[in-house]
C-alpha cells in the first residue's frame, strides 16, 4: 500500500494544474525514495471510479470516438509515465576552486609567520620597547 501523505501530495499538486512528473521530482527532492513515489503515482493512477473523470456526453452528429459504457475515461496509464530530469544543482555550497583555496592557504601561513616574528622580537627585545615607550 503506497503511502497516504505521497499520495494526497500529489493529489493537491494535480489538482492545482501541475504535472504529475513534476511533482513526482518535488518529493524526490524532498527525500522521498523512487520507489514510494511510483508506487503512490501508479495508485493514483489505477482506473477507478472515484478518479475517473466523466466524459461529455457524446453528440449523435459527429461521433468522433466510440462511448464508453460507464461515461468514464481512464487516466494515463503509468507505462507512460516519463522518467524525471536530472537533479539540478541549486547551489555550489561545498564546491570550492582548488587554485583559490590554495591561494588563501599560503597566505594565511604567511600572515602567521609574520605574526609569529614580531611576537618573538617583542619577547627578546621587551627591555627596549618598555625604554622607547615610557
Amino acid at each position: 500500500m503506497p503511502r497516504e501523505d505521497i499520495i494526497e501530495g500529489l493529489r493537491y499538486a494535480l489538482a492545482n494544474g501541475e504535472p504529475l512528473d513534476k511533482a513526482m521530482m518535488s518529493f524526490f527532492n524532498a527525500g522521498y525514495s523512487k520507489e514510494e513515489i511510483e508506487e503512490a503515482a501508479r495508485f493514483m493512477q489505477a482506473p477507478s471510479i472515484s478518479q475517473a473523470t466523466p466524459m461529455p456526453p457524446a453528440s449523435s452528429a459527429t461521433p468522433s470516438t466510440p462511448a464508453n459504457p460507464q461515461g468514464y475515461q481512464p487516466i494515463n496509464p503509468p507505462s507512460q509515465m516519463s522518467a524525471p530530469p536530472p537533479i539540478q544543482r541549486v547551489s555550489a555550497y561545498g564546491a570550492r576552486s582548488k587554485s583559490s583555496g590554495k591561494g588563501i592557504t599560503i597566505a594565511l601561513v604567511l600572515l602567521l609567520l609574520v605574526l609569529l616574528g614580531i611576537l618573538v622580537s617583542v619577547f627578546m627585545f621587551r627591555d627596549s620597547i618598555a625604554g622607547l615607550l615610557g
